[in-house]
Parts: structure tokens; C-alpha cells; sequence
């Protein structure tokens, strides 16, 4: 019997999961995702591989969030790239530390006050102050000042924390949306807004799984067998033990 989250889907939870994996880490398009399936002899409409990603991204971020580990680094970086939604731009608010990992990411109609300060905000949330960073690197964007003060005005940032705002301090960061882009840009473009934030967390969340942010959790970690076992993990996450590819 498959697990609750597939309950009547008419097609094998592995099968579901393969799309997932596919369209999540790789610049493909839904139609080549079909066609890959269709190499492997089974019949998948680009459009049910869609509602398939729409519907599971979040449920696998949530399943993994479990699963990353809060640690003190000593600083962390904060920027905002742009995402067109029928042509509008959002902005993609991503935060990693000092190392290169992915902390958390925001996505916003509007680059203001408010959506830093709600970006900034979420990505603090499961630290204690001690484990909070002693310097965060920012932009020249005024907001992220105001967004700082208030969170230590509240009580919810440590107080000695330092923002710097040297460009190259950065470039990590703003390196580290390429990845994000491609994807975005793979897809073909945004059509609407409650879409594209499920189908931006996938992404997001199969960024962190590939860059070896859940390594720990695996059975095996040799280099080896590293993209097999974070496949298999996915599985086991949820509660599917088979691996067919």
C-alpha cells in the first residue's frame, strides 16, 4: 500500500519522486522530464509532472527542515535577486552562512522595509541569540538596516550583531543564485505568483540537498554512492524504501 501522501495517485510513489528529484535539480523543462519517463516506458502528461512538483516541493521542504542542523557561524550573508511573474518582478530574498549553506529564503512581491524585515525574521527564527551570527553581510538596500534594528529592538536578534556592507563580502552569495536562476529560468517563465513560490521552494530545498547540507543523515556518504544515497533518503523521508533509478 503506498503511503498517505500518495493515496490515489496512479502512479508508484518512486515514479512521483523521480519527478521531483529530476525537475528539481536539474534546467529541465516538464516535457523533458515526460520525455525521460517516456525513455523508461511510462506515460506521464508534462502537465500531471507539474501538479506532481507543485504539490510535493513544499511537503518535501517541510520533511527535510526536520532534518537541518541549527549552527553558530560566525557570519552570515543576506541578498535579494530578481523572479518576473507574469511580467512583474518578485523578489527572491536568500540568506546562506559563511560556509556556502543555505539558511532560508523569502519571497516578496516588494523589495521594502517590510519584506526584509519578514525575511530577516524568518531566517533567525530557530537560532537562540547564542547562536546567532556576530556579522551579517548586506547590500547598500537601506531596508536591511531598519530591518536589524527592529529585530533587536525586539528582543530577537543579539544586540552586538555587526552588518557590513562591502560588495565583495557578498560574492558568495550573489554566485550562489546562478544555480536558482537556471532553474527559474528552465521553467520558462511564471504565469502566477502561488505557483511559482511552491515551485522556487523545490528548487531551493533540492539546492540544499545537493549541496550536501543533509549528508549526515545518509547511510553511506563515500563520494561513490552520494547521489544515490540522497536519492534514497528522499525515499525514506517519505516512507518509500524502493529505488528504480
Amino acid at each position: 500500500m503506498p503511503p498517505n501522501e500518495f493515496k490515489w495517485k496512479h502512479f508508484a510513489p518512486t515514479i512521483i519522486l523521480w519527478c521531483l528529484r529530476w525537475y528539481g535539480s536539474t534546467p529541465l523543462s516538464y516535457a523533458n522530464v515526460s520525455d525521460m519517463l517516456a525513455e523508461r516506458g511510462i506515460s506521464v502528461h508534462r502537465s500531471t509532472i507539474y501538479r506532481w512538483f507543485i504539490e510535493y516541493a513544499p511537503i518535501l521542504r517541510k520533511k527535510l527542515k526536520k532534518y537541518q542542523f541549527i549552527r553558530a557561524v560566525s557570519s552570515w550573508q543576506l541578498d535579494e535577486t530578481y523572479v518576473k511573474v507574469n511580467g512583474k518582478w518578485f523578489y527572491l530574498y536568500r540568506a546562506i552562512d559563511k560556509h556556502g549553506d543555505t539558511l532560508d529564503v523569502y519571497f516578496s512581491p516588494k523589495r521594502n522595509r517590510h519584506a526584509a524585515y519578514e525575511f530577516l525574521k524568518r531566517v533567525l527564527k530557530p537560532y537562540t541569540a547564542e547562536r546567532q551570527p556576530k556579522t551579517l553581510n548586506t547590500d547598500k538596500h537601506a531596508a536591511y538596516g531598519y530591518a536589524i534594528a527592529r529585530l533587536i529592538k525586539e528582543g530577537k536578534l543579539r544586540a552586538d550583531v555587526k552588518q557590513r556592507q562591502i560588495k565583495t563580502l557578498n560574492n558568495r552569495i550573489e554566485s550562489d543564485h546562478a544555480p536558482i536562476k537556471k532553474l527559474i529560468v528552465a521553467t520558462g517563465g511564471f504565469k502566477i505568483a502561488k505557483r511559482a513560490w511552491p515551485t522556487i521552494q523545490g528548487f531551493e530545498t533540492l539546492r540544499k540537498l545537493n549541496k550536501g547540507q543533509f549528508d549526515e543523515w545518509l547511510r553511506r556518504n563515500e563520494p561513490e554512492f552520494r547521489v544515490r544515497e540522497r536519492s534514497a533518503f528522499i525515499n525514506r523521508l517519505f516512507n518509500v524504501e524502493t529505488i528504480l533509478a
